[in-house]
C-alpha cells in the first residue's frame, strides 16, 4: 500500500504537488510566527543597561553575598493560599530579628508586567508578613531588610502561590 496512490485516473499533478509544498512550508512559517510573536511578547526587556559596566560590580556583589552568609543569617519565605507572603529573619539562629525595615521587589519570572514593590508588617511573633496579596502563579521575590540605609539582608527567590482554597 503506497502513501500516494499515482495511475491513470488519480494523476499526481504538477498543481497537487504545489499543494503539498505549500501545505509544508505553510506550516513551518506559521510555526515560526507563532513562536516569534510568543517570544517577543513575553520576553521581560532589558535586564541592565550596560552589561560591560554591570560585570563591573559582580566581584563587589559577590563580596557582599559572602559577607551576609558569614553573618549567619537564617530566613524563611512562605507563602499562604490567599498569596500573602510571610517572612522570619534571624541570626545564627537566635530570636527573631526585629525592628527591620522589609520590602520586596516581585514579578514574574517571564515579564514585567505585574512587577510591583511590597512592604512588609512585623508582627508580634517577629515575623514580617506582607501589605498586599499575590495572585495565583509563579513569582519571582527579590528580599531586602534594612536597619536604617544599612542594607542587611538580600535574597532573590522563587515561589508558588497557589489558588485560594474554596
Amino acid at each position: 500500500m503506497r502513501f500516494f496512490r499515482v495511475d491513470d485516473e488519480n494523476p499526481l499533478t504538477g498543481w497537487h504537488a504545489l499543494a503539498i509544498v505549500c501545505l509544508f512550508f505553510g506550516t513551518i512559517i506559521a510555526v515560526n510566527i507563532a513562536m516569534a510573536v510568543a517570544a517577543t511578547t513575553t520576553f521581560p526587556g532589558l535586564v541592565v543597561e550596560n552589561s560591560y559596566v554591570a560585570s563591573q560590580h559582580y566581584d563587589e556583589l559577590l563580596a557582599k553575598a559572602h559577607a551576609q552568609d558569614k553573618a549567619g543569617w537564617h530566613y524563611g519565605l512562605k507563602v499562604a493560599d490567599g498569596g500573602v507572603v510571610r517572612v522570619s529573619l534571624s541570626r545564627d539562629g537566635t530570636l527573631p530579628s526585629r525592628g527591620l525595615n522589609v520590602s520586596a521587589h516581585v514579578g514574574r519570572p517571564s515579564t514585567t508586567r505585574e512587577d510591583r514593590f511590597i512592604d512588609f508588617a512585623e508582627t508580634v511573633d517577629g515575623d514580617y508578613l506582607s501589605a498586599e496579596e499575590l495572585p495565583p502563579g509563579l513569582w519571582e521575590v527579590d528580599l531586602e531588610a534594612r536597619r536604617g540605609d544599612d542594607l542587611l539582608f538580600r535574597r532573590t527567590q522563587e515561589v508558588f502561590v497557589k489558588e485560594r482554597a474554596p
